[in-house]
């Protein structure tokens, strides 16, 4: 009796944690398309920007903004282009051999409890690919889970705006030269 109830109370105990893993929250402070405003840079620092674009990003850790175990080894990049917060970008900083956050399945967790379940396969350990959440106001998240190498994959979940993305696009790549157009050969 006694090695039934140590069984069950390790078994609810990996429930709970796992729960509270999944159901951690971030709270990144700006939304996308707010400006950032003095209360941010109090707490943040000023942004320093590029003086043509007025582009600018800076990066948290996401487990100073997130609740919950796991986040860790998750970055956070917020990008601004005059002072208005067009897209915030979760990326998991794997190396070869060394993908644990995305093998725990945080990051996935995390966007599954905060924007909606989405179909992994039989094993979300295994999911190689992305989702898209269409949002209010024409926002959206980007879910990404690839493997990129035989030892490496890439996760992110990127939170933004379909009118932002020309202007992050034109903000970052900044060096003025335009593609050319594909011509084929005949």
């Amino acid at each position: 009796m006694i090695k039934l109830f140590k069984i069950s109370v390790v078994f609810l105990s990996l429930v709970l944690f796992q729960f509270s893993n999944a159901e951690a929250g971030c709270d990144f402070e700006i939304d996308v398309g707010k400006k950032f405003k003095k209360k941010h840079e109090e707490k943040f620092g000023p942004l320093i920007y590029d003086e043509d674009t007025k582009y600018a990003e800076f990066f948290l850790q996401a487990s100073d903004i997130c609740g919950g175990i796991g986040f860790e080894n998750i970055t956070v990049k917020y990008s601004f282009v005059n002072k208005k917060l067009l897209s915030i970008l979760m990326f998991v900083e794997n190396q070869p051999k060394q993908n644990r956050t995305t093998e725990k399945l945080v990051l996935m967790n995390f966007a599954k409890s905060r924007f909606g379940n989405f179909e992994t396969g039989g094993n979300p350990k295994f999911y190689n690919g992305y989702h898209v959440w269409d949002l209010k106001r024409k926002n959206y998240v980007i879910y990404l889970r690839m493997n990129v190498d035989k030892n490496l994959w890439r996760e992110e979940l990127e939170i933004s705006n379909y009118n932002f993305s020309e202007i992050l696009n034109q903000a970052k790549n900044s060096d003025n030269i335009v593609p050319k157009e594909h011509k084929k050969d005949n």
